[in-house]
């Protein structure tokens, strides 16, 4: 017989075999029916990356409560047990090493690959947006996991409700996560006529593989207006002495380049020897 909380016509089963979905809920349509089918074009072009699971996207949603019924709509997604932030405040400073590292960066890599390959630009890649699909079991172990011999295979990417078309205009933006040409635009008043491209992107991808390689936060406990004003100085050189392997420092460096002409394209980023050095690539083919 069943347990006594497992109704009747249902197996006992591993509940671990569920598929776990989290829903976003917004009364905000235009907003999530962008991101729904951001989802959908980062799914669906040349390269899928490593982006979670959109399940179903509904539109006015019937509810019970008046205050909601048909005035909200809804994404369902597939879960994240934990972001990577959280588990660099678990590690209480202790950044990402090895293979675990690098599982890592090739997940963001390759979801930028497939950002930039339907011509969008996410504008807003950061820790918080990386989460772990693996049973949540596995937590305490990769929070005591030094050497990053486990690896971190269920990095997935979530929350594309920023991601604009390449040459369009940013509808929000992170300061944690944004290049110094977009903060200059934004202290000057135009920050809502900025030219997207790619390089933005980059930038923002080498201050997150900053964090994960060092720990902590390029622009640790500063506020937002401090960040923008920061990268608005004409003294401001990011730098990466901080990280400890000479390769991705070399890699970080290079996104991180004040002029974005000078940063790699997502190709050169997957390419560049961290990657193909090690015995773990980013490409699956």
């Amino acid at each position: 017989p069943n347990s006594p909380d497992i109704p009747a016509g249902f197996a006992d089963g591993d509940a671990s075999a569920v598929q776990q979905l989290t829903i976003k809920l917004s009364p905000d349509f235009e907003r999530l029916r962008l991101e729904n089918d951001n989802y959908n074009k980062v799914q669906s072009g040349l390269f899928s990356g490593r982006f979670v699971k959109k399940m179903d996207y509904i539109q006015n949603i019937s509810s019970s409560n008046r205050a909601l019924d048909g005035k909200v709509s809804a994404l369902a997604i597939e879960s994240g047990q934990y972001d990577l932030k959280a588990l660099l405040a678990a590690r209480k400073g202790a950044p990402l090493r090895g293979r675990a590292l690098r599982d890592a960066a090739a997940s963001a890599g390759q979801c930028i690959q497939a950002v930039h390959s339907s011509n969008l630009v996410w504008t807003d890649l950061k820790t918080e947006n990386f989460v772990v699909v693996r049973n949540s079991d596995n937590f305490n172990k990769e929070v005591m996991d030094n050497k990053g011999s486990l690896g971190l295979p269920g990095v997935k990417g979530i929350d594309l409700e920023s991601v604009i078309v390449k040459g369009g205009n940013p509808i929000d933006y992170s300061p944690e996560a944004c290049p110094p040409e977009f903060a200059v635009a934004f202290m000057g008043g135009y920050g809502e006529d900025f030219i997207l491209d790619y390089s933005y992107d980059i930038w923002s991808l080498g201050m997150m593989l900053y964090e994960l390689s060092t720990g902590v936060p390029y622009f640790e406990k500063k506020s937002p207006s401090v960040v923008t004003k920061l990268l608005c100085d004409e003294a401001f050189a990011a730098d990466v002495s901080a990280v400890p392997d000479a390769k991705l420092r070399d890699l970080i460096g290079n996104c991180l380049s004040l002029d974005p002409r000078k940063r790699p394209d997502i190709t050169g980023f997957l390419l560049h020897p961290y990657f193909i050095t090690t015995g773990f690539g980013p490409f699956s083919f």
